[in-house]
């Protein structure tokens, strides 16, 4: 089969871009030049019934060609439209926010229908794999896939600042758990850097605790890898996540990892991370002292943290999803 034919029958579909949500545009963008397939980026967001039926009528002109839906855009397999179908799951929290009917719609539109109606399903981790299994009796393989490292972050030491050490913190979304961590260090002389917007009850509550509160939004990726750079310590103590690529972009800088001891994140984690139970304030709080006071330990979380990120490498990663690709081509 020549190389253009199968470059161009395969098509990848990327949802719009948001400031606020770009995890599954940057681990695909990241895939991308190991793929060897058209990239496709959906005209219009998921939100209102319209958006929905012009991305729908967006893809019809590709219903012979292999479809890869990299994610979130679910809907758009809930009708048998397409003949071969690829669809990645990053995750099922959006069933969790939701109740009643609009939960019952939700799930059909997201998950149920586009499962039964995909030939092949990938997710990204082992922890995803079960949660889908738990929405229904779907009679499908579903292949773990994991997350690559999309920042080029290599190991960068830096002389851990004991006295005042600088927490750096993902996140804002209500599952990354911020109110909780500015209970946990309080009494902590450190700087807390937090990346994303705060409600202005968050911050309201951070001069209350005291804590030495930055907060950056809006960052480049050369400005988020700075942050990871001049940090001593993520904090990464979510209280749900399908993945975590925060975890494994710290541990690719060589920095000590706090994170949760529930869902996908000891399983990313691997050995190079110190898990506490991110419902307890007391545990976070007991976590982020032990590193700043434990050298030894911190050392050797870092240490392992920088052989775990070997098992996401993007070239492996990208070589999963060609193979899936040429099953479907023959």
């Amino acid at each position: 089969m020549p190389k253009n034919f199968f470059v161009m029958k395969i098509k990848l579909i990327i949802r719009e871009s948001s400031p606020e949500f770009n995890s599954i545009e940057k681990v695909f963008n990241t895939l991308l030049p190991y793929l060897e397939v058209e990239k496709k980026v959906l005209p219009f967001s998921c939100h209102g019934l319209w958006n929905k039926v012009f991305n729908f009528i967006s893809l019809h002109k590709f219903r012979n060609d292999i479809i890869h839906l990299s994610g979130h855009e679910h809907y758009l397999f809930a009708l048998p439209l397409f003949r071969k179908s690829i669809l990645t799951i990053h995750d099922i929290e959006g069933v969790y926010r939701l109740k009643g009917w609009r939960k019952w719609i939700f799930k059909k539109l997201w998950y149920d229908l586009p499962i039964r109606n995909s030939e092949v399903i990938t997710t990204i981790s082992e922890f995803s794999k079960k949660e889908i299994e738990s929405l229904g009796n779907y009679k499908k393989i579903i292949k773990v896939i994991p997350n690559p490292l999309t920042l080029p972050l290599t190991y960068e030491p830096k002389v851990f600042n004991v006295q005042e050490p600088r927490i750096l913190h993902i996140g804002t979304k209500p599952n990354k758990n911020v109110s909780r961590l500015l209970d946990a260090v309080m009494g902590i002389n450190c700087s807390l850097v937090v990346i994303g917007k705060l409600s202005e009850e968050l911050i309201i509550k951070a001069k209350e605790n005291q804590v030495n509160l930055k907060i950056r939004n809006n960052l480049s990726n050369v400005e988020v890898m700075d942050e990871y750079r001049e940090a001593d310590i993520l904090s990464f103590v979510s209280t749900y996540e399908g993945f975590g690529l925060p975890i494994i972009e710290a541990q690719a800088v060589g920095r000590v990892v706090l994170t949760a001891n529930i869902t996908s994140m000891p399983e990313v984690a691997g050995d190079g991370a110190l898990l506490v139970d991110p419902y307890s304030v007391q545990d976070i709080h007991k976590g982020i002292v032990r590193l700043i006071e434990e050298e030894h330990y911190r050392d050797q979380l870092i240490k392992n943290g920088l052989n775990n990120i070997k098992r996401f490498n993007v070239r492996d990663v990208a070589e999963k999803y060609k193979e899936i690709y040429k099953e479907l081509t023959v």
